[in-house]
């Protein structure tokens, strides 16, 4: 059935099937390291190393409430105890969801900024600039023991962060959409991202305990003003590869002028692909969000321990991206790595609910299923939409997964929040009070009185403590509720599979089927609109 299927269309576009064959038979010949010199004298991937680092600082600071938000030490939550102000697991959430709720709408503007008036440019400086800003408002937040600042800051930074990715994507089509490598380069970019975000796990924790919780926000300030530079090279370089003709010249006013029903005419394959990309996103990212306290309850793991663990799979997904990205070049079928990727997170949750695989395998095993995603479903998408609509499409994407970001969280924390055990942790020394012995009681009785003193005191001045972490049993629940999630993504995706089949297949076909494919569609919407000209 898809040997017909390629064949057809082999048939079916003008370039013809003997030259392609002669094309793949001479790109076949080609050993990988001769591939490699021709490849690596472009420019677009020179291009591509800021392109990586141009969202490093916005996922550095992304998941600081699940780094350093909360804790008996070094976190925001101790510092806010110690100047008697009230900081709970609640609040802490709150920074994730008013992060994701204004970019279940916003993001769609930012991709129609870089389409329709500001281009993708001037839409990066503004972003990256909104990053910047936001995480330096959170730091004077956390520096001045505010809460509306870290609320503040973290709306600023949502602004900013969301759109910064879309236009990251959008650079990266502009860049590789001709030639190869594309799904590799989509695949390093994203994941290299999420480097940031293990660097966060890894090093904002030892930072707070070894210069304070305000010098570990303020790298997350600095890792920002990093990715700001990166944007300012990225410009100076988008310029120069637009005079060179390396890229084509940059236009705001592509296409027809913007009209609502655009959003409503996008291609069912696009809209499978959002849904498929927020189901599984939704079954990965809010597990992140838990992780570490998970990781603490199922293997009675130290803090520090576990967030080490978590930030194993981010490292795993830049490793594995370059194999997976260059896998999915060569081999193409972007719908079916797509069923893969969500079959292998549904696999990942049910693992976590029956066993006890040790923490760095399903880390790790989640970053190879991660990899295998973000190479096959952001490279397809300017296969299905037209390519002035392109920002818009990833804006779209962009606030659908952030809809389910903002809610996917919410509902995880109320399954753990039922098997939370009520009440307060107490501090060690309510602890040594209420186990008092003979053997840790000064037998002198001034001693005694003394020691008795010195231990109430500290216990009732003892500033408010984190609340209990839920049982393992909530954890088991919330695993199920993910699973189900990712389980929803699977179908989506075998869904896509088969609409995708029924129309030219271009999401199924091999790369040298889907290039040539690509170009007759786009010869003769040329020609039909010539006509349309000359009438």
């Amino acid at each position: 059935m898809g040997t017909d299927k390629e064949s057809s269309a082999y048939r079916e576009v003008d370039v013809g099937y003997d030259t392609l064959a002669e094309g793949s038979r001479v790109e076949g010949d080609l050993t990988p390291w001769e591939i490699f010199k021709e490849e690596i004298v472009h420019l677009k991937w020179r291009v591509l190393v800021f392109a990586c680092i141009l969202t490093f600082g916005s996922y550095y600071i992304y998941d600081f409430p699940g780094s350093i938000g909360t804790g008996e030490k070094s976190t925001i939550q101790s510092r806010f105890h110690a100047a008697g102000k009230n900081y709970n697991q609640e609040m802490n959430q709150a920074l994730y969801s008013v992060y994701s709720w204004p970019n279940t709408v916003l993001a769609i503007f930012g991709g129609l900024l870089i389409d329709k008036f500001l281009g993708l440019r001037k839409a990066m400086i503004l972003f990256v600039g909104l990053v910047f800003v936001g995480s330096v408002i959170f730091f004077f937040g956390v520096l001045s023991k505010q809460y509306a600042l870290l609320i503040m800051g973290r709306v600023v930074f949502g602004l900013g962060g969301e759109s910064l990715a879309v236009s990251q994507s959008a650079f990266v089509a502009r860049w590789f959409k001709e030639g190869r490598g594309m799904a590799l380069a989509f695949g390093i970019t994203i994941s290299f991202s999420r480097v940031g975000s293990s660097f966060n796990f890894l090093f904002s924790p030892e930072i707070a305990g070894d210069a304070g919780i305000v010098t570990a926000v303020l790298f997350g300030s600095i890792a920002c003003g990093v990715s700001v530079l990166a944007c300012g090279v990225l410009v100076a370089l988008d310029i120069y590869g637009t005079r060179r003709g390396l890229v084509p010249p940059e236009s705001k006013d592509t296409g027809e002028p913007f009209r609502l029903s655009q959003i409503k005419d996008m291609p069912l394959l696009f809209w499978l692909a959002s849904g498929l990309c927020v189901t599984v996103y939704c079954s990965v990212f809010p597990l992140i969000g838990i992780a570490k306290n998970f990781f603490q309850v199922k293997y009675d793991l130290s803090a520090d321990s576990a967030a080490a663990y978590v930030s194993i799979y981010q490292f795993v997904c830049a490793g594995g991206s370059p194999v997976t990205g260059g896998m999915v070049d060569v081999i193409g079928r972007f719908s079916i790595w797509m069923i893969v990727a969500a079959a292998g997170f549904t696999l990942n949750h049910l693992l976590f609910i029956l066993t006890n695989a040790p923490p760095a395998f399903m880390m790790a095993y989640m970053g190879i299923v991660y990899s295998v995603l973000v190479a096959s479903l952001w490279p397809a998408i300017p296969y299905v939409v037209q390519a002035d609509l392109c920002g818009l499409a990833y804006g779209i994407m962009t606030a659908m997964q952030n809809t389910g970001l903002a809610t996917w969280p919410l509902v995880s924390g109320a399954i753990l929040d039922i098997y939370t055990p009520a009440g307060q942790v107490q501090s060690p020394s309510c602890i040594a009070w209420n186990k008092r012995d003979n053997s840790t009681v000064p037998r002198n009785y001034s001693s005694h009185l003394n020691w008795s003193w010195q231990m109430l005191s500290t216990c009732c001045n003892q500033s408010p403590c984190p609340d209990p972490l839920p049982t393992l049993e909530g954890y088991k629940y919330t695993e199920i509720f993910f699973m189900g999630t990712a389980a929803v993504g699977l179908v989506i995706a075998i869904v896509l599979f088969f609409v995708d089949r029924s129309l030219l297949g271009l999401l199924g076909a091999a790369p040298a089927v889907r290039e040539a494919t690509k170009e007759e569609q786009e010869r003769l919407a040329d020609e039909a609109a010539a006509a349309v000209d000359v009438n």
